[in-house]
């Protein structure tokens, strides 16, 4: 298992997919920064993120990041990737967990370990956690993933 930091997104839909029990069952520690935290927080009170971070779960902490951002600046990201990214760096080895295309690239240009929910449910059902990768494609996407119809297709073939 490896250390993660996790940005909204994927929580938010493995949350609304009710998969978001997968994570510490593949990942170890897991953080969040706190600008994540009140993002998922600024939604709408019956969302299932929202809930999920009421719980508390005692598998994820909380975490300000600091210095200041400047190295990801200019890049124009939301705070919570930038967070993400920035913890990512401040911590060799540990993954950044995101979605979001910019923040991506800016992790690959940084050369940060990255993956996102469909990596994540690929590895659930690698790791026997899922039983089926088209099932669990299509609730994430029912719940938010934007997945290209090719990587559905060529994905859901193996």
């Amino acid at each position: 298992m490896r250390a993660a930091v996790l940005d909204a997104s994927p929580v938010i839909i493995l949350a609304r997919a009710g998969f978001v029990e997968l994570l510490p069952r593949l990942l170890s520690p897991i953080v969040m920064p706190q600008a994540v935290s009140d993002e998922i927080h600024a939604g709408p009170a019956d969302d299932p993120a929202r809930r999920f971070l009421t719980r508390s779960p005692d598998w994820l902490s909380f975490v300000e990041v600091a210095p200041a951002l400047s190295p990801l600046g200019s890049w124009r990201l939301g705070l919570g990737e930038s967070e993400v990214l920035e913890y990512a760096r401040q911590h060799p080895g540990t993954v950044a967990v995101l979605d979001d295309k910019a923040a991506r690239r800016a992790a690959e240009v940084l050369q940060l370990p990255m993956t996102g929910t469909l990596g994540l449910l690929v590895a659930a059902v690698q790791s026997g956690l899922l039983p089926s990768l088209a099932e669990a494609l299509e609730a994430a996407r029912h719940s938010g993933l934007h997945v290209a119809p090719a990587t559905m297709a060529a994905l859901t073939k193996r």
